[in-house]
């Protein structure tokens, strides 16, 4: 996941992992595993900066990219 990004869009999911603390924004959950997520999506020309940003832990973001959030 994310080595065919570019270097921004990496450095705003790291940031954001690091801002939020590695807290899932939806289940509260705390993991290193977290996932910095695009609201909207990098393939949707989404901005690489944190107000594009949300942590998700990794069954969380399953979960949103299955639908089970929608």
């Amino acid at each position: 996941m994310g080595k065919n990004r570019p270097y921004p869009h990496r450095k705003a999911q790291k940031e954001v992992k690091n801002v939020e603390a590695y807290q899932c924004m939806v289940c509260g959950v705390v993991t290193r595993k977290a996932h910095g997520h695009h609201l909207i999506p990098y393939s949707e020309g989404g901005a690489p900066h944190l107000q594009n940003m949300i942590t998700f832990c990794p069954d969380c973001h399953r979960k949103y990219h299955t639908a089970l959030f929608k």
